[in-house]
């Protein structure tokens, strides 16, 4: 199941999404999974989602189509189903490997999903494609970059996050997939970052930063203290029921 949720049918999704929707549509659509995750680990997981990453999460949604958006035209309604689909399918099947891989191994739990999903989708591309066409070497060192740092060292880095932190602080990190992709295109083919693209990336990496949890659990001890202080057993609140020692009583 979590083979077929977060490999093979997120992937074949997001591969529809991509022949159907211009790239800003389809990253927008993604962005909304750190929401997503934090919603879906609230039953799941007992994870209530705090205010700090809520707030970035709306801060990162907003960057996000400020990097990416570009021009206008028709949006594809499948294009956008398959998209929103991968989206929702593999925020789910990350909050529950977060619960179910609790006790495994972090690369036991990655294999066995990659395995599961490749067959689901060895399946299917037989159905559809038959078999597959011959491949030189330029295209074997692009499959085994794909399938060994950008799949499987790049999901078992997830997973571990997803081991440790909150869902929703792991799932903020993936606004930094636009980010990364725009800065690349700055420094490898010589695209310039506007204005706009700026001000993207800079609310992203806020929205990142809110999700943290050093600054949430600092919020949350301010927002305790300040509760404490106004609190009816505090000594200093008018309505306290503590009796100043210094007032003689009679």
């Amino acid at each position: 199941m979590l083979g077929a949720l977060n490999m093979g049918a997120f992937f074949a999704l997001v591969y529809v999404a991509a022949q159907l929707l211009r790239t800003s549509v389809a990253a927008t659509i993604m962005a909304v999974s750190p929401v997503a995750m934090m919603l879906i680990a609230w039953p799941l997981l007992a994870e209530r989602p705090k205010p700090l990453p809520l707030a970035g999460a709306g801060l990162g949604l907003v960057g996000v189509v400020l990097l990416v958006a570009s021009g206008s035209g028709g949006v594809n309604p499948l294009g956008v189903a398959a998209s929103a689909a991968a989206m929702g399918l593999s925020a789910f099947g990350h909050v529950l490997t977060k619960r179910w891989g609790a006790t495994a191994h972090v690369l036991s739990v990655t294999s066995w999903q990659l395995v599961a999903g490749g067959l689901v989708l060895l399946v299917a591309a037989v159905l559809v494609e038959g078999a597959p066409p011959r491949v030189g070497l330029p295209a074997v060192l692009g499959f085994g970059y794909v399938s060994v740092v950008a799949t499987a060292l790049a999901f078992s880095v997830w997973f571990t996050g997803l081991r440790h932190l909150d869902a929703g602080t792991v799932g903020l990190l993936g606004l930094l997939n636009p980010v990364t992709g725009v800065l690349l295109g700055t420094a490898v083919a010589g695209e310039v970052l506007t204005g706009r693209q700026l001000v993207g990336l800079a609310l992203v990496l806020a929205g990142v930063l809110l999700g943290q949890p050093a600054l949430t659990r600092r919020w949350a001890a301010r927002r305790a203290a300040r509760v404490a202080e106004v609190s009816p057993g505090s000594a200093d609140h008018p309505g306290s029921s503590t009796v100043d020692s210094r007032v003689p009583v009679e």
